[in-house]
């Protein structure tokens, strides 16, 4: 049984503000691991959920909830009694978080989690700007009186 654990490579991922733009992830939570458990080829973590710093459509309650892996490896690693912050992506179909390649866990510091949050901000913040961008450049020209293209206002 160890041996089925040790096979795996897992390509450890820092919790960066690239990383976290990039990857889009579906949750963002900060979770005590309460036990992994390995059913034939399937791992799953059983984790305590304490704070959810980002939730997208599955219902995420502040209680123990299963981390579901897609190998028979858990990637990113994760030891019992230990408190991570954990970024991963959802099973919509199955109402289940998985904690596959890719998700990332890092133990618990309370400086990530205020990053984290900041950086959830920022993106939030960059989503709404770019869908308005061509909207806002209508209205400043409104707004100014002036025509947006100069040589048409000549005419």
């Amino acid at each position: 049984m160890l041996y089925f654990l040790e096979r795996c490579k897992c390509k450890p991922i820092r919790a960066t503000q690239k990383t976290y733009f990039r990857n889009n992830y579906n949750y963002v939570i900060r979770a005590k691991v309460k036990e992994v458990k390995i059913k034939c080829h399937d791992v799953t973590a059983v984790v305590e959920v304490k704070e959810i710093l980002k939730a997208s459509l599955v219902n995420i309650p502040r209680d123990t909830v299963n981390l579901y892996t897609s190998s028979g490896c858990l990637c990113p690693p994760l030891n019992v009694n230990e408190e991570y912050l954990i970024m991963g992506y959802e099973d919509e179909e199955r109402s289940r978080l998985l904690l596959v390649e890719g998700s990332i866990a890092e133990k618990w510091k309370d400086r990530l989690g205020k990053k984290v949050k900041r950086w959830d901000l920022k993106l939030r913040h960059l989503g709404l700007n770019k869908s308005d961008s061509s909207h806002s450049d209508s209205t400043q020209s409104q707004k100014s009186g002036r025509n947006a293209n100069p040589r048409q206002a000549r005419n």
